[in-house]
Order: C-alpha cells, then sequence, then structure tokens
C-alpha cells in the first residue's frame, strides 16, 4: 500500500504475533466493515476479533483507511493522491491547481495498475447493498473530507461535494461505463473541459 500505509512504531522490529495474523486482521477487518460499517469500525475492534494486539494492526496497515484499502485490494487509497494533488504550491491560483489536480485524476484512473482495483470495488459497491454502504462511508470521510480539508473555508464541504460531482461524472463515463466520446478524449482535453468547473469550486 505503500509508505504511507505503515507507521513507526515506538518498538523496533514486528510487534509480537503469529506469522499468519497480517491474513487473520485482514478476515477479521471483512467481517466488522460488514457488521458495523465502515465509520463504526475501528481497528481496536478488529484487533479484538482478530486475537491479536492494535500494535501488530498499526504495523501492517498503519490505519483504518490503509486496512479498508488492503480489504478492497486497493493498490493505492484516494487520500494518497488528493493530499498531494491538492497541495497548493506558492502563487498558484485556482485555476492552475485545478488543472493539477484533475491532470493528476486522470494520470492515476488511466493507469490500469492503479485503477482497475476501484473500478471493481464501484462495480461491487453497485451490486451489493453491504459494500455499496461502505465504499459510501469510506469516499465521504476519506475523500471527500480530504478535499473540504484542503480547501478551507465555512463552506469548504459543499465545495468539496461540488468537486467529487465533477470528478464522481469523469470516473462513471470514462472508467466504468466507458462512454466513447469520454474514453477517447486525451488527459489535456479533459483538462481543458473538466478543470474550469473544478477551479470554481477551489477558490
Amino acid at each position: 500500500m505503500g509508505d504511507n500505509a505503515k507507521v513507526v512504531n515506538s518498538r523496533r522490529g514486528r510487534p509480537p504475533g503469529r506469522s499468519d495474523a497480517r491474513e487473520r486482521v485482514i478476515e477479521a477487518a471483512k467481517t466488522v466493515f460488514m457488521e458495523v460499517g465502515y465509520a463504526r469500525a475501528s481497528l481496536r475492534m478488529i484487533a479484538q476479533l482478530a486475537g491479536v494486539s492494535h500494535s501488530l494492526v498499526n504495523y501492517h496497515f498503519g490505519s483504518k483507511q490503509g486496512l479498508f484499502g488492503e480489504v478492497m485490494s486497493l493498490t493505492i487509497t484516494p487520500s494518497q493522491v488528493l493530499g498531494e494533488a491538492l497541495r497548493q504550491r506558492p502563487g498558484e491560483t485556482p485555476a492552475m491547481l485545478a488543472r493539477r489536480f484533475v491532470g493528476t485524476v486522470v494520470t492515476v484512473w488511466d493507469d490500469a495498475h492503479l485503477s482497475d482495483p476501484f473500478v471493481a470495488m464501484l462495480r461491487e459497491a453497485m451490486a451489493e447493498e453491504s459494500t455499496r454502504s461502505n465504499v459510501a462511508e469510506f469516499m465521504e470521510r476519506e475523500v471527500l473530507a480530504v478535499v473540504a480539508t484542503r480547501i478551507g473555508g465555512p463552506d469548504a464541504t459543499v465545495r468539496a461535494a461540488g468537486v467529487g460531482m465533477c470528478i464522481a461524472g469523469l470516473v462513471m463515463g470514462r472508467y466504468l461505463l466507458r462512454v466513447g466520446p469520454l474514453v477517447a478524449l486525451s488527459k489535456e482535453e479533459i483538462v481543458r473541459v473538466l478543470a474550469p468547473t473544478v477551479a470554481v469550486h477551489l477558490r
């Protein structure tokens, strides 16, 4: 899951635990996410069900988001992409930020190695109610909340929703439904068409 998927532990090396602990944590996480949902699930609940220490879960997955990404077989988690893509640079205008943001999103989603697990996750979410609920909570807390934090201000949540709707339309049309004209667009064309709308919400 990358460098962000692990945390530095106060003790050197892996915390003590059976060699199959990682697999048991993943199975326990599937159960807990299914029973209580993403929002209510905690790493301590999952660790208890798996019969391992909380520190061992942290060692392997780093966060609830990282563990959920592992359960859903995600190669990269959304906050890893969004955190960098929305980090405004000195002298960068909202229009410039929007172009860079949209370009980053397209680059990631055009890479099948990175996007195929997301596509599979979203398709499963549309087919299974329990998965849909968990994915919706995950997207709300780990995508829209990250965008809102980056935007800031009293109306950040509404503006983040605007950005989310722009990107959701792109993902649905180009990568899930694979609508011909949307698939045929180049990255540069998508940035030119979509970035001005995203920029409105980043001001």
